[in-house]
């Protein structure tokens, strides 16, 4: 394969970034800057890229973003009589060239415009139900020292530590992800910790990456509104494991799909797994378990064992699931060589990050805690957390998102009657549905509705949880962590649950 040679002005000829993929003979060595599949975005010197949508093809807006300067348009080869004729408008004004498979070949081609980017940055994939972006979180602040820097792309932004930028998608797309790494790159990133959602893998937008180490956190019910049923999603997750530059995989094996994902592959690549069953080895070479997990106010407290030795640590992290969390950045960090007691000392430095099971409290009062858990697993994992470190009561405020899985409504509720003394639902990005059509079908999993409260205004939710909390009490807000939007109908209003915590116990958390 042609090696991607930028040019004095920093940019490929399109015959180069095109090779391997179309005859080089059609193509012509016009300097190409730049790559993009939005034509809103597109700048002069850009290539377009039209691929096949659900309703239209990207080939719709091409004289757009050839009217903003587009050198060329690349599109896959199945298109109808409509794309055929604006194909042969556009050809008497720019290049347009069709490629087969070009939505499975576009990784690829972004990676060649970047000068791929991924083989000069360590790179961890993270994916599972729950839990990714604290383990992508704690895999960058655990690698970040003196001599390496970190960044993370994920669902509460992309960008060095403490400089994430906003972010709409857990994965970006395919060409955005090469771009991002690009950046890292040149501003000296070396190692970078990545959710890869299970979207992410099915459409491909992280075609092209070169991964060091995939981590897979737990599987639970999650977008079955995309992926239809449980196979289909457990086989988007597992694409990353199967991926053939792995240097290795670190898998938990508490997890029935983590338990099935290393028996799999055991062999195929070095298969590092954790857990806090006594029978966490399973027989693997390469392991992290954890023991006689203590909660405090202040954290969590367990043993550590791996094949480099035993050590206590404390973690000012709240939950069991923090445990598994920590273990699997432990398992990362012994892959890159850290030595055992150095791993340790960067373990005990964790901290949580936005809308992750952050405490906020002024003075004694009653704990109050903003989370992202909006799945069944995720509620009952941050719950079940909070019972373990709460002296007195638990309520939960809480609902479920709109025109998004409806299955999971009462199980969620299931897990909130389960672990909380009150329960008050509240509208959570409703979107185009009812609130009361959604509130309805989150009541239906409570076997009971004693103490069941509805409020749909959320900050009044918020007032009333935490005026009836009480010293030793613990108020869960569930769902929105770090998103400061209420999404209405077509609307996104500002609303961040952290504020109107801080607000509401004057302090800034």
């Amino acid at each position: 394969m042609m090696a991607a040679m930028k040019l004095d002005n920093n940019s490929l000829t399109l015959k180069q970034l095109l090779d391997d993929f179309v005859s080089i003979n059609y193509v012509p060595d016009i300097p190409v800057t730049g790559i993009c599949m939005d034509s809103r975005k597109v700048r002069p010197g850009d290539v377009f890229v039209a691929l096949a949508g659900e309703t239209e093809h990207g080939l719709a807006y091409a004289e757009a973003a050839v009217n903003s300067g587009a050198v060329a348009v690349i599109c896959d080869r199945k298109f109808d009589q409509y794309c055929q004729q604006v194909l042969s408008l556009l050809m008497t004004r720019v290049i347009c060239v069709p490629i087969l498979n070009l939505k499975e070949r576009l990784g690829e081609i972004a990676s060649r415009f970047y000068a791929e980017p991924t083989k000069d940055i360590y790179t961890i994939g993270i994916t599972g139900t729950d839990g990714k972006t604290s383990v992508s979180h704690f895999i960058a602040q655990a690698l970040n020292d003196e001599t390496h820097t970190s960044a993370v792309i994920g669902t509460v932004g992309n960008g060095m530590l403490g400089e994430l930028s906003q972010t709409s998608h857990t994965t970006p797309n395919v060409i955005d992800v090469h771009r991002l790494f690009s950046e890292f790159r040149d501003a000296g990133v070396t190692q970078v910790a990545m959710e890869v959602s299970s979207h992410g893998l099915d459409q491909g937008r992280v075609d092209g990456v070169d991964f060091d180490v995939a981590v897979l956190t737990n599987l639970g019910r999650d977008h079955m509104d995309y992926h239809g049923d449980m196979d289909a999603y457990s086989a988007a997750k597992k694409s990353l494991f199967e991926r053939p530059e792995l240097r290795a995989i670190v898998v938990n094996i508490d997890d029935a799909f983590g338990r099935q994902l290393a028996a799999d592959l055991q062999g195929a690549v070095e298969t590092w797994v954790y857990g806090i069953a006594p029978d966490v080895f399973h027989g693997a070479r390469h392991y992290v378990f954890a023991s006689n997990i203590e909660a405090s106010p202040d954290g969590i407290k367990m043993q550590v064992r791996c094949p480099s030795g035993e050590a206590t640590v404390a973690l000012r992290l709240m939950g069991e699931f923090n445990a598994y969390n920590a273990m699997a950045t432990l398992a990362v960090m012994l892959i890159q060589k850290i030595p055992f007691k150095d791993a340790i000392q960067r373990l005990q430095q964790l901290r949580p990050i936005a809308g992750r099971m952050e405490i906020y409290a002024s003075g004694d009062g009653p704990r109050v805690v903003v989370d992202y858990a909006h799945t069944p697993q995720a509620l009952s994992s941050a719950l079940s957390a909070l019972r373990q470190h709460c002296t007195g009561k638990i309520i939960c405020v809480f609902g479920c998102g709109g025109d998004r899985d409806k299955g999971k409504r009462p199980l969620m509720a299931q897990a909130a009657e389960q672990y909380a003394d009150k329960i008050i639902v509240t509208d959570d990005n409703p979107r185009s549905e009812a609130p009361q059509i959604i509130v309805s079908e989150i009541l239906g999993g409570f076997s009971s509705q004693s103490n069941v409260e509805i409020i749909h205004d959320r900050k009044q939710a918020i007032e009333c949880a935490m005026s009836a909390a009480k010293p030793g009490d613990m108020v869960l807000i569930a769902g929105k962590g770090h998103e400061d939007y209420q999404i209405i109908g077509q609307q996104r209003h500002f609303f961040s649950d952290a504020q109107v915590v801080t607000d509401l116990l004057g302090v800034t958390g």
